[in-house]
């Protein structure tokens, strides 16, 4: 029998921090939940890691790989708790951040809202130097007063970490670079964040929102990184961590907090979306799904098609006002397109001045977290609601690790919500319960008119914590006809972790009309990007790894303001213009609904995707009790509200473990497993597929 030789996933969540690790060589799997710990969440990671390696009496000196995924830098931004951070710009643009697109994203709000700039005017210093688009030098760098600006920033204002965005420095940088060199020369303990390698591209506010935001985040995660590395060290690991990033690759993660912390954002929801795609190619006939992922703080969506989640390269983070374009900062980095819906499990139901129920945007988080945790919560919940309406059993959480404090949510909804709505209590858990669902419910319908997606032909894919316990009402009420719930669900971010792939985000900028491109100017700036990323996977995967490079181009109409992307041949071969102009005009319909009007076309930019392309995960799992008769699978039954029975019903309670593969079960059941519970209804059945995924299929005619 082969030694096992094991990779080790960390995801760090709100609430919940998630661990799995797999066997490669058999494919067994094993996982772990445990409490975040907001105050330090390498904490929580690392003792997640060590209950696993315990309970799973797998070596640390056998997990060769360890895949992680956090909202460090996220919440650094949402919190305000990134370092001090200051920024050095052109003279003449000392205020692009605040002047933004100069556009209102509610222009009926008239209390509008705008981000507060996480660097303040006074330590926004601007310094002499022109370097125009084409390259030639207006106005000389003056290093003098570079010299005196930094001396100001970290003496003065005690800065802990750099910004440098000069105008066109995405495409000209000898001038960053050469305040870059004079920062580390003066103040080597300095963080420095430069433009034209966070964000080589044009537009001005988007680049220098994102250089700043990386800037802000760089300090806390490079102690952050530092602190993980050494407690897996600690526990005998033999590999330093890998990190999750927001383009749905990972890459070392010592390099991404040194050079662009910045691409973390969102890392622990885009795996949830690497995890969706993996399920969809390996369960759905036709790849097409909405990756639905509840967790304890937030609910998210992606949209899977052809086993593919959709990629962006510009969104949004920190909004002032929740679901608003516009009201948070700009990052101009590839990530993976994600939408936050909704409210999670720990999002706080209460009622308005209105006295209307409303459910978030305040979650109880990890602590004190909702009520039925016995951990001081006092306000009701989501999953106080779950509990209430039997969704969730308070002996069997976390496998029953952890017990569920009943009384304790009857009590706080009627205090708190119940007895000032002249409301049953078990009418109010249903009120919370069902908002979150049609407010989640309406986003994903805006969504998919905007996409021009016909949701009739998408399944759903449900995972996190929350998102089983969800997905049935919300598939319901979105018409969709099937549900697919993955082995692992609760965990399904940490499998995603090690599904993605070792990959590199690169971008170049280049400026031509197409039919004046220099092709061998465009051939060398592409073998760059390749050398580029070469390096960086070098530190994950070895020198001598097989490496792919997916490469697309940038283009527009002559005179428009927006570009959209291209995908042209991999790697080195010849580019066809016709191709690449069919492409373009495909592309241009399906976001602007037209053809492309007949002008001439630019080019912009050049983009790569350099990545290694090794094999695909393999789960198998241990769900040996079902073929051995260790016991049935039907565990009992309990009271459990269904809006489609018209109230509580007796219902099934089944083991998920235990199921026998193939055959069709009526519903209405709740089927639990350790991480989460999956609920569907009276208008249902489900079996249990090859893979062991839970498909849930609604009745005709619902």
């Amino acid at each position: 029998m082969p030694q096992p030789s094991c990779r080790l996933a960390i995801d760090v969540g709100g609430t919940f921090t998630d661990v799995v690790l797999v066997d490669d060589n058999s494919a067994r799997v094993w996982f772990a939940k445990v409490l975040s710990t907001p105050d330090d969440p390498s904490k929580g990671s690392l003792t997640g890691a060590g209950e696993i390696l315990q309970y799973s009496d797998i070596p640390s000196s056998l997990v060769h790989d360890v895949v992680h995924a956090t909202t460090v830098a996220t919440n650094a931004v949402l919190e305000g708790k990134g370092a001090r951070t200051g920024m050095i710009t052109t003279a003449g643009f000392r205020d692009a951040l605040e002047m933004g697109r100069e556009a209102r994203y509610d222009i009926y709000d008239l209390g509008i809202r705008m981000p507060s700039p996480l660097v303040p005017r006074q330590r926004r210093l601007e310094v002499a130097e022109r370097i125009d688009f084409s390259g030639a030098v207006r106005t000389p760098l003056d290093e003098a007063q570079v010299e005196d600006v930094l001396e100001r920033l970290v003496r003065d204002a005690g800065i802990q970490s750099l910004a440098i965005c000069l105008l066109h420095g995405y495409a000209h940088p000898d001038h960053e670079i050469r305040v870059a060199e004079i920062a580390a020369r003066l103040f080597p303990d300095l963080t420095v964040s430069v433009s034209h390698q966070v964000s080589a591209e044009v537009r001005e506010f988007e680049r220098t929102s994102t250089t700043v935001v990386d800037a802000y985040v760089k300090p806390l995660v490079q102690t952050y990184v530092g602190r993980l590395n050494q407690g897996l060290s600690d526990l005998g690991m033999v590999r330093e961590a890998s990190m999750m990033l927001s383009h749905g690759g990972i890459g070392p993660a010592g390099d991404v907090a040194d050079t662009y912390p910045v691409r973390m954002i969102e890392s622990g929801p885009a795996a949830g979306a690497i995890a969706a795609s993996h399920f969809a190619r390996e369960a759905l006939a036709q790849p097409d799904a909405i990756a639905f992922d509840m967790g304890g703080t937030t609910a998210k969506i992606s949209v899977i098609r052809d086993g593919e989640p959709a990629i962006t390269h510009e969104f949004e983070v920190g909004h002032v006002h929740r679901f608003k374009r516009g009201s948070g900062y700009p990052l101009q980095i590839s990530a993976i397109e994600l939408l936050e819906i909704g409210a999670g499990g720990g999002s706080i139901a209460h009622v308005n001045a209105l006295g209307l129920l409303n459910v978030g945007p305040k979650s109880a988080g990890a602590v004190p977290g909702p009520v039925c945790y016995g951990q001081g919560g006092e306000q009701p919940t989501v999953t106080d609601a779950d509990l209430l309406l039997g969704y969730l059993d308070p002996e069997h959480f976390l496998g029953g690790d952890m017990q569920l404090d009943l009384d304790a949510v009857s009590l706080a909804i009627e205090s708190g919500i119940a007895s000032g709505l002249g409301m049953s209590v078990e009418q109010v858990a249903w009120g919370i319960h069902d908002v979150v669902n049609e407010s989640m419910a309406a986003a994903i319908r805006a969504h998919a008119a905007e996409k021009g997606i016909d949701l009739r032909n998408f399944a759903m894919i449900a995972f996190g914590g929350a998102g089983p316990v969800h997905a049935y009402a919300l598939a319901r009420k979105l018409g969709l006809g099937r549900l697919l719930c993955p082995f692992g669900a609760g965990v399904a971010s940490a499998i995603g972790c090690l599904a993605a792939l070792p990959a590199v985000e690169l971008v170049n900028a280049y400026f031509a009309r197409l039919d004046a491109v220099d092709w061998t100017l465009v051939a060398a700036h592409f073998a760059s990007m390749r050398q580029s990323g070469e390096a960086s996977l070098a530190k994950l995967i070895g020198a001598d790894s097989r490496l792919v490079m997916q490469r697309s181009i940038d283009m527009r109409c002559q005179g428009q303001g927006y570009s959209v992307s291209v995908p042209v041949t991999d790697d080195d071969a010849e580019i066809s213009i016709p191709a690449l102009e069919a492409g373009f005009a495909e592309i241009y319909q399906g976001v602007y609904g037209h053809r492309p009007p007949d002008v001439p076309l630019e080019v912009v930019g050049l983009r790569a995707r350099v990545l290694n392309p090794r094999p695909k995960l393999e789960i198998k799992p241990a769900l040996d009790a079902a073929t051995q008769g260790d016991g049935p699978a039907l565990k009992g039954k309990r009271s459990v509200y269904f809006e489609a029975a018209g109230g509580y019903v007796e219902t099934a309670i089944y083991d998920r473990y235990r199921l026998p593969m193939g055959e069709t079960i009526q519903g209405p059941a709740i089927i639990e497993e350790r991480e989460t519970s999956i609920v569907t209804g009276p208008d249902t059945k489900f079996h249990v597929d090859a893979a062991a995924n839970i498909v849930i299929d609604f009745d005709t005619g619902v």
